[in-house]
Formats: structure tokens, C-alpha cells, sequence
């Protein structure tokens, strides 16, 4: 009987180091985990920055210079605890959400609290003021006259 349980051991301990090799061997095959995203300096407070309360500014004040002043007095308060998503949702709101209250300086605001994000993330730097170069072709080696169709000089 001691013979069988030691036998048992020795098979589930077996078992045991095949299943670590192969969950470690498995492990190592699996594609990269993606970057985390960028850190924003300072603390931040995800209930400090609520898009719906901006939202609420644009739907609730019929008055447009009141729903102007509300909503840089909100982004002057709440927008340095904005995540850069939460901002990219205000900014691509902005015109919707406020209407004919919307101006240079409230678009100006909203994107100045993402370069913050913009000076440690090139991604949210496109998405701000430009778009991003299209990706050259592997074949192209030619130029622009090999784009454009042209046959190169012998």
C-alpha cells in the first residue's frame, strides 16, 4: 500500500511540473501585452470629471453667453482631472453639446488640457492639430514618378 501512494505522488507530481513547463511555454509564445496608457502628472479624480455634467451645460442653459461662462467655468474647475478620452469626447461633442455658444477660446481650452496628454503621447498629438503621414508602400522605391504610374529611364 505505501508502494501505491508513493507511486500516486510521484505521478501527480509529474503532472504537476508538465502543466508549470507548459503554462510557462505558453506564456512565452503569447503576443505581447500592449503598452499601458499614458500617466498624466498630478492625481487624478475620475468622479472630479463627468462628461455628462459638461453635457448638461450645453442641454440645460438657454442662454448662450450663460452656457458659455458655465462651461469654461466647468472645464477651468473639473478639465485638469479629465482623462485625455474624456476630453476627446468633449472636444468632438463640443459644437453639438453647446451650439452658438461655442467658440475659439472654449475649443482652445478643451485642447490645451490635451496637450497635456499630447507631450508624452504622439497619437493624441495627431489627433490635436494634423493627421498622421500615410504609411509608405513597400514597394515604393522609385519616387513619384513610380507612384504616378511612370516607366523609369533606361
Amino acid at each position: 500500500m505505501t508502494r501505491h501512494r508513493l507511486s500516486l505522488w510521484v505521478v501527480t507530481l509529474t503532472l504537476l511540473a508538465s502543466f508549470s513547463v507548459f503554462a510557462q511555454t505558453k506564456k512565452k509564445d503569447a503576443p505581447p501585452e500592449p503598452p499601458p496608457p499614458p500617466i498624466k502628472p498630478g492625481k487624478l479624480d475620475p468622479l472630479d470629471c463627468v462628461v455628462a455634467d459638461f453635457r448638461a451645460i450645453g442641454i440645460d442653459t438657454q442662454d448662450a453667453e450663460q452656457r458659455r461662462s458655465k462651461a469654461m467655468a466647468w472645464l477651468n474647475k473639473h478639465g485638469k482631472s479629465c482623462t485625455a478620452e474624456q476630453l476627446i469626447v468633449m472636444r468632438n461633442n463640443r459644437q453639438q453639446w453647446m451650439g452658438n455658444a461655442d467658440n475659439a477660446t472654449l475649443a482652445a481650452r478643451i485642447d490645451g488640457l490635451l496637450e497635456v496628454f499630447a507631450a508624452t503621447n504622439k497619437d493624441i498629438a495627431i489627433l490635436l492639430y494634423g493627421t498622421p503621414p500615410a504609411p509608405k508602400k513597400a514597394d515604393d522605391k522609385g519616387g513619384a514618378n513610380a507612384s504616378a504610374g511612370a516607366t523609369p529611364k533606361k
